[in-house]
């Protein structure tokens, strides 16, 4: 097999995941709103909301060029707009960035092994409807902390996190 086509086997198996988890994620965001009976349960403790203090297609911008000056790689971004089209519901905006560096994933593996399965990291940029944008993510440290070894990098990832998306605070 060939170093181009192995390449090529890994973008097609990166693309297929992300896209089944992306599928996954997007169908419970496409739950319908809790009536006022109904109370949502509070956030897990694993996932972090930091509101934006920009329009959608900036935050998505700035997040991008972060994610790069981070020396970080973009793998995919998933539009869940388009994918809820297909379906009939109409979200705000609503974008899904996938991104991760070999660096990280060869001290995971020469780590722990299991924990190959977590990368890419992702976030989410989404619309409020009243033009608000928040993103969320999944703390590395929660994340990770099911695999012995890796909290090192666990906690390294949480700080890459909180720098990328400190650039959409002000």
């Amino acid at each position: 097999m060939t170093g181009a086509h192995r390449t090529t086997l890994l973008e097609v198996t990166v693309k297929r995941l992300t896209l089944i988890g992306s599928a996954i994620f997007v169908a419970t965001l496409a739950a319908p709103p809790p009536s006022a009976a109904q109370q949502s349960p509070p956030p897990p403790d694993f996932l972090v909301t930091v509101p934006s203090a920009h329009d959608f297609e900036t935050t998505l911008a700035m997040l991008k060029q972060a994610i790069e000056g981070e020396n970080l790689m973009v793998v995919h971004e998933v539009n869940p707009q388009q994918m809820l089209r297909m379906v009939g519901m109409r979200v705000p905006g609503m974008r899904q960035i996938f991104f991760f560096h070999p660096r990280y994933m060869k001290q995971i593996l020469a780590i722990n092994r299991s924990g190959g399965i977590e990368p890419p990291l992702k976030l989410i940029v989404m619309e409020r409807p009243d033009g608000r944008v928040m993103v969320r993510y999944h703390d590395p440290v929660h994340q990770f902390a099911p695999y012995p070894g890796l909290e090192e990098v666990a906690t390294e990832l949480r700080a890459v996190f909180e720098t990328i998306v400190g650039a959409i605070r002000n």
